[in-house]
């Protein structure tokens, strides 16, 4: 099996296209707005998430089916739609224009896959499973996101930064090296329900 190579791009001011009229093409606009791309969004029945991320100017709104020109300029393209004619044809459009795709949900098509994502301030954890087990993704996400709260991790990374600025170059790896040494995970991972 081909393993991915995870990267964290930077999308801010970057065109990307979202088709699709469900919830989850909503929430996949929303994520990729908050990265800082400019999102249009294509749905032949947008729903009320949609019409009101337009509404507020949030995402740019094409209501009709999808065209191969959608994805010209674009830099990543999502379908949430579980179509998988439809899948086909984008995906063949985009390797043409070698825009980044993923069909949610039909990871033969894709050329990249959502990571399940859990952030605490200047903390990202990002978990992946190769677009094949979504569900566990999600799941370890959760636990990321509930220790991470319980520890605080948020206004831990803040102070950290903070502490960082504060310090000499020359002095920082000594500094930050010390400051973070008692950071450590403990306990186990349990996957399986045990009697």
């Amino acid at each position: 099996m081909l393993r991915s190579f995870p990267v964290a791009l930077i999308l801010r001011e970057r065109e990307c296209v979202v088709i699709g009229s469900g919830e989850e093409a909503a929430a996949r606009a929303r994520a990729l707005v908050e990265a800082g791309a400019r999102v249009v969004c294509v749905a032949e029945s947008p729903s009320a998430k949609l019409l009101a991320l337009r509404d507020e100017a949030i995402v740019e709104l094409a209501e009709r089916a999808f065209r191969e020109q959608d994805l010209d300029g674009k830099w990543l393209a999502v379908l949430t739609d579980r179509n998988a004619e439809l899948a086909e044809r984008v995906s063949s459009a985009a390797e043409l224009r070698r825009v980044f795709f993923c069909a949610t949900d039909q990871p033969e098509h894709n050329t990249f896959a959502h990571m399940a994502l859990a952030r605490a301030g200047l903390v990202t954890f990002a978990v992946s499973t190769e677009g094949q087990a979504p569900a566990l993704g999600r799941r370890l996400r959760e636990e990321l996101e509930r220790l991470s709260s319980e520890a605080d991790l948020a206004s831990f990374s803040e102070e950290l930064a903070e502490l960082r600025r504060r310090t000499p170059s020359a002095e920082r790896a000594g500094v930050l090296g010390r400051a973070v040494a008692h950071v450590a995970f403990q306990g186990r991972l349990r996957v399986r329900d045990e009697p």
